[in-house]
């Protein structure tokens, strides 16, 4: 009886002590919320989901495009790439951006606004609404700005992902695009 416990315990010790690398230290670096941080959660978290999106492009105010994509084959690279161009978490932007609080008792909510002091910065603003009393991300709208085009950003969580790309033109008039990906059950 002593030795099957002491092979299983032996076994038990071979087969269930793995190497695990260990874990980082969280940065004392003082930053700025991380947009790649807070998408990397995400997907942490919807991982797997049988989602679909309602993609619709609108340019000009016409509907240019409408179609329905799986979350599994949509191009997230091209989704996400224009929020991850807006990251202020480095910390050469300590001190770069203003920040604020605003509690909205109407919505219930808490909003945390950072605006960037040097107006040639591209990310001109982050705004990200939060549940007061669960501290859950509610939505993030981020505002950008080079050379005259302008961005809005958009998401929320399980809602909706909007890019709003304003292009500016020379001559005539310039181009307003509207990329939405709804959220479909």
């Amino acid at each position: 009886m002593l030795r099957k416990l002491i092979t299983i315990v032996a076994i038990s010790c071979v087969f269930g002590c793995k190497h695990h690398p260990p874990l980082e230290k969280p940065s004392n670096t003082p930053h700025y919320f991380s947009i790649r941080q807070f998408a990397n959660d995400q997907f942490r978290t919807y991982w797997g989901q049988p989602f679909s999106f309602e993609k619709t492009v609108i340019e000009n105010g016409k509907m240019v495009d409408s179609s329905i994509v799986s979350a599994a084959t949509l191009d997230w690279a091209k989704v996400l790439d224009p929020f991850f161009k807006t990251d202020i978490s480095d910390p050469k932007y300590l001190e770069q951006y203003n920040f604020s609080e605003v509690d909205d008792d109407a919505t219930v909510s808490k909003t945390y606004i950072y605006e960037a002091k040097d107006k040639s910065f591209f990310t001109r603003s982050v705004q990200i609404t939060t549940d007061p009393f669960t501290g859950k991300i509610k939505s993030l709208f981020i505002e950008t700005e080079k050379d005259g085009n302008q961005q809005k950003l958009y998401y929320k969580p399980l809602k909706v992902i909007q890019i709003q790309t304003y292009q500016s033109a020379l001559l005539g008039k310039g181009k307003n695009i509207r990329t939405e990906y709804r959220f479909l059950y």
